[in-house]
C-alpha cells in the first residue's frame, strides 16, 4: 500500500495506491464497492490478477487516519479489445466506435468502479478518488469513460465526476441487465435481472493518436 499525497485530503482520511500483495485491503476495498453497487461488481481473484499489471490496472482504497478499514474505493484500468467488448456490449449501437483499440492505435481508460460508506460521504473523499483516479487515466489514455448507476437516485454519482471534469455522454437502459441475468453481478435493489439504467460519462480533452505514427499528440482543446 503506498499513500498518496492528495491537496483535498481531510485531517481525518488517507487515500492509497493497493498493490496485488495487498490481499486483505484489496478484499475488503472490494467489499466497500459491492456494498454500494451491488455483489460481484468485483471479484478478488480476478482483480489481484489485473492488478499485476502497474501501468494498466489501478485500485485505490481510503483509509481512516489510525485504521486498516477503508472506508472508500476506486478502480481505474486501461483495457485490452476483449475489455472494451464488454465496456460497450450493452450500449446502443452507435454509443461508441465498435473498433477494437488496438486497431487504431488508440488507449481507452475506464473508471470502473468508484464507491465510499455511508458515514463517509459528503467529505470530499468522494471527489478526492475522483481526481486521483482521473489524472491516471488522462496520463495513460486517449478516451476515457465511466458508467454512473443511476439506480433511483439520478444524478447521485455524475456530480463528483463533473467536478473532476467528466462530462455525460447519453443514458444507456438497463446496463447491467445482461451482466446480472449471467450471473456476475447481483443488484441490492432489482437482483437479477438488474433494470437500472447506467449514465455514460466520458473525459473530454485527451490527446489523439496520430495515425500515421500511432503516438500520442499533444493536448486538444
Amino acid at each position: 500500500m503506498t499513500r498518496i499525497p492528495s491537496p483535498m485530503a481531510d485531517p481525518a482520511w488517507f487515500v492509497a495506491r493497493l498493490h496485488p500483495g495487498d490481499e486483505r485491503g484489496v478484499a475488503a476495498s472490494a467489499a466497500v464497492v459491492n456494498a454500494a453497487l451491488g455483489h460481484g461488481v468485483l471479484t478478488v481473484g480476478r482483480l489481484l490478477r489485473h492488478m499485476r499489471d502497474d501501468e494498466t490496472v489501478q485500485f485505490l482504497a481510503a483509509f481512516p487516519q489510525g485504521s486498516m478499514t477503508p472506508v472508500g474505493a476506486a478502480l481505474a484500468q486501461v483495457v485490452d479489445d476483449e475489455g472494451y467488448r464488454g465496456f460497450i456490449a450493452p450500449m446502443p449501437d452507435g454509443t461508441l466506435s465498435p473498433a477494437p483499440p488496438s486497431a487504431g492505435g488508440r488507449r481507452v481508460g475506464i473508471l470502473s468502479a468508484m464507491a465510499v460508506v455511508p458515514s463517509m460521504r459528503r467529505r470530499g473523499l468522494g471527489t478526492a478518488l475522483a481526481i486521483q483516479r482521473t489524472a491516471w487515466l488522462r496520463e495513460r489514455c486517449t478516451e476515457a469513460y465511466a458508467m454512473v448507476w443511476l439506480r433511483d437516485r439520478p444524478g447521485c454519482g455524475d456530480g463528483v465526476l463533473k467536478a473532476a471534469g467528466w462530462e455525460p455522454v447519453t443514458t444507456v437502459r438497463r446496463y447491467w441487465e445482461q451482466a446480472s441475468v449471467a450471473g456476475d453481478c447481483h443488484c441490492h435493489r432489482c437482483g437479477s435481472p438488474c433494470h437500472c439504467d447506467g449514465l455514460l460519462m466520458r473525459l473530454p480533452h485527451l490527446p489523439a493518436v496520430d495515425e500515421g505514427t500511432g503516438t500520442r499528440r499533444a493536448w486538444t482543446l
